[in-house]
């Protein structure tokens, strides 16, 4: 991955899925902590607590991923891309806050955005952690703590897990035109990744140790496409808070709550009401672009510091059982 992409994008923007019925896919995501942004007879937009005008967007139709959305760095690196092969020309997005977009189909399919110029909007809530009292660091001084208790409060749309057929060459096909960078790659051997955690390449400036997960079909049954979708939330307490929220209301469970090894996330996955995981995460890992990847044994590739292990079902998506 020496050559030069034709641009770096700056972070992840949003999904999109379909779902046959916005009024129960609404329903689930309010309580997964989302914030109706606006909606239409076909399509439905979800916010978080922060500035984007959307962290979710689901449009009536099939059970589906048919894909997300990067965010560029600067308005010209579109017509970078627009000049590009395999791009669309850039076009005004119509949904809230606007601004521009190019799409292109990645290998399998999927149609991936770079989006540049959406408007923000003033926060719902504060987004700091709350004030911890541990070990020599007391933040907390005079003052009590007390959880809330309902959904965890949604930050921003953080990373997406792909299962792909050939993951160096979906990898290169990645960087070539986005420039995502290696965190951690798990080989079967030395250069045959079964999977590869990549992040956006902002220089100097730490990023997310993962904004797309590469995951080998081997671990899905042969079958390519989404893994899994994650959001960042306020804190580990809202990580706790959330997940009791969501078990009261009968949610479907996939895995939970545990520490990552491989980007240290505390995390906390659910299934939408079609199948489709929906993860909770706070506490990642934030490296710039000078730190090399780790190369890693697939024992690794699931492993948790401390929580459940994985079930059989994690990492593809399960449709619920025929009532």
């Amino acid at each position: 991955m020496s050559n030069e992409p034709i641009v770096k994008v700056r972070d992840m923007a949003y999904p999109r899925l379909q779902a046959p019925d916005l009024d129960v896919m609404e329903a689930f995501l309010t309580d997964f902590g989302m914030v109706r942004a606006e909606r239409t007879k076909d399509t439905l937009y979800m916010r978080g607590f922060g500035s984007a005008p959307y962290v979710h967007v689901v449009h009536k139709g099939e059970p589906a991923f048919p894909g997300f959305a990067f965010e560029a760095r600067t308005r010209e690196d579109l017509d970078l891309l627009a000049a590009s092969e395999g791009f669309t020309p850039v076009e005004a997005i119509d949904a809230p806050g606007g601004g521009w977009r190019v799409t292109v189909k990645d290998p399998h399919g999927l149609t991936v955005e770079v989006v540049h110029s959406i408007a923000p909007l003033a926060p719902l809530a504060a987004a700091d952690p709350r004030p911890l009292n541990m070990g020599s660091k007391f933040e907390r001084l005079g003052a009590v703590q007390r959880i809330e208790q309902g959904p965890s409060s949604i930050k921003r749309f953080g990373h997406l897990a792909l299962n792909v057929g050939d993951v160096q060459a979906v990898l290169d096909w990645y960087h070539a035109r986005f420039g995502l960078i290696a965190s951690d790659a798990v080989n079967l051997a030395p250069g045959m990744p079964v999977a590869v955690f990549t992040r956006c390449d902002k220089g100097a400036e730490p990023a997310d140790h993962h904004s797309i997960l590469f995951a080998s079909t081997l671990g899905s049954g042969g079958i390519a496409g989404l893994n899994h979708l994650s959001w960042e939330v306020r804190d580990i307490d809202d990580v706790h808070a959330g997940s009791e929220y969501l078990a009261a209301k009968g949610r479907r469970h996939e895995w939970g709550i545990g520490r990552h090894l491989l980007g240290s996330q505390v995390f906390d996955y659910w299934r939408d009401p079609w199948g489709h995981i929906h993860e909770h995460w706070t506490d990642g890992d934030q490296l710039d672009a000078s730190i090399p990847a780790g190369e890693h044994t697939p024992d690794v590739a699931l492993s948790s510091q401390w929580g459940p292990n994985p079930p059989s079902t994690f990492g593809r998506t399960v449709p619920p059982a025929a009532s």
